[in-house]
């Protein structure tokens, strides 16, 4: 009898293609045609990683969900989206869209009371995905706000080091500090460096 796992890695490479264009589909359409077009990984690293951690995570799945290997498999994609402009939904949607995606390429298997114990299971590991990419999600988001103050409190300290050699005053490190706080949060609707870090790979 072909089972459920049996489809899933006989059409692992349409499913992964298809959730590849799930993912850049949160880009704009003309960026998204060129990460797709584009398999050249030192003229699109973008895409690249894209394709090598979505296959990584589905080659997961497959093999039965080891945490420390989904959780490596997921850390690039997710990594990536953590520094670009997306809302939380909007960065981690990818992941429920291979609910659809294998439904899609495998209708048969819904029709088939016999697979709907490993349909059933691949619902429970999208879950088990979902929530891994959420912590790595909060903790690099994490790291860019640390990155963003740090950011800050450089720039604020460079001032007032500026402003007290021009008084032949020391440095005052806990005003510069306290100020550097005060910039932060008067300028937190502007656009950190740190969030076109992806143009950067582009």
């Amino acid at each position: 009898m072909v089972t459920f796992g049996d489809l899933l890695e006989e059409r692992k490479d349409t499913i992964v293609e298809r959730w590849v264009d799930a993912v850049l589909a949160a880009y704009p359409s003309d960026s998204a045609a060129i990460f797709q077009a584009q398999r050249n990984p030192f003229a699109n690293p973008l895409g690249h990683t894209v394709r090598e951690s979505t296959r990584g995570v589905f080659q997961v799945i497959l093999n039965g969900m080891d945490k420390e290997e989904l959780r490596e498999q997921l850390d690039p994609i997710v990594r990536i989206r953590a520094v670009q402009q997306l809302t939380p939904t909007e960065a981690l949607s990818f992941v429920f869209a291979l609910r659809s995606i294998v439904q899609d390429t495998i209708p048969e298997a819904k029709e088939d009371p016999r697979h709907r114990g490993g349909i059933a299971k691949l619902n429970e590991q999208i879950d088990q995905v979902a929530l891994a990419a959420f912590e790595l999600y909060a903790a690099r988001r994490e790291e860019v706000s640390q990155l963003r103050i740090g950011e800050v409190k450089r720039q604020v300290a460079w001032v007032m080091a500026k402003i007290n050699k021009q008084d032949e005053a020391p440095v005052d490190e806990a005003l510069a500090s306290e100020a550097a706080e005060d910039v932060l949060e008067d300028s937190s609707q502007k656009t950190s460096t740190y969030d076109h870090v992806h143009r950067e790979d582009l």
